[in-house]
C-alpha cells in the first residue's frame, strides 16, 4: 500500500500546528461521490459547515469546497467532516480544538476508485489532541471491523493513534470488500 502524506501548518497566532494526511490507494471500479457516500446527496445544513476558523485561509479550508462539506460527527478529541475537492476527490476532514487561536485541522483525499475499496484515513496530532479516523463507503458493516475501531457514524470509525499498527482487516459490504489498512502510530505534538 502506497501512504502520501501532506504536513502544513494550520492554525493561528503563534501555536504551531501541524496537519498530517494520509491518502490511501486501492483498486476498485469508480463511482461518483454522491453514489458512495449518499450523505452527501442531503442538502447542507448550517452544522455541516466547517469551523469559521477552518473554513477559510487555512489549507484544510480551501482544499474542499465549501458547500461539499457535510458533519460526520464527533467523539473524543475530534470532530470529523467529509467533502470533495477541486479534483472530485473524496475528503475525509478532521478539526480538533474549537477555537482559533489552539486548533489543529487536517484533510485526507482519495479518487473515488481508491475509497471504495479502501476508504480514507486520516491522522491529525497537534497540542489539543491527537486522532486516527477512518472514512468508509456506504454499505460497509463498520462494526464487523473489529475492537480496535470506535463506530462513530455509519461512514466513520476511529481508533487510537497510538495504538501498534494492526494487520489489514477486510469487511465484505454491498459495494464489493473494503480493506482497511491502519496507519502508523503517532503521539500528540
Amino acid at each position: 500500500m502506497r501512504k502520501s502524506f501532506i504536513m502544513t501548518a494550520a492554525g493561528a497566532a503563534a501555536i504551531g500546528l501541524f496537519l498530517v494526511g494520509t491518502a490511501q490507494t486501492g483498486t476498485a471500479t469508480s463511482k461518483a461521490p454522491i453514489e458512495q457516500l449518499s450523505l452527501m446527496s442531503r442538502a447542507q445544513a448550517p452544522a455541516d459547515r466547517l469551523p469559521a476558523f477552518v473554513a477559510a485561509g487555512t489549507e484544510v479550508g480551501d482544499l474542499v469546497g465549501a458547500d461539499t462539506t457535510r458533519r460526520l460527527g464527533s467523539s473524543g478529541a475530534g470532530t470529523y467532516w467529509s467533502g470533495v475537492d477541486a479534483k472530485g476527490r473524496l475528503c475525509l476532514i478532521t478539526v480538533i480544538g474549537d477555537q482559533k487561536a489552539d486548533f489543529v485541522a487536517g484533510a485526507s483525499c482519495a479518487e473515488p476508485s481508491d475509497f471504495a475499496g479502501q476508504g480514507v484515513g486520516l491522522q491529525v496530532a497537534g497540542p489539543p489532541g491527537a486522532s486516527e479516523a477512518y472514512l468508509l463507503p456506504d454499505g460497509v458493516p463498520a462494526a464487523q471491523l473489529g475492537g480496535a475501531y470506535t463506530v462513530v457514524a455509519p461512514n466513520l470509525v476511529l481508533s487510537d493513534p497510538a495504538a501498534p499498527e494492526a494487520a489489514p482487516r477486510s469487511v465484505a459490504g454491498t459495494g464489493g470488500t473494503l480493506t482497511l489498512s491502519d496507519l502508523s502510530p503517532t503521539v500528540a505534538r
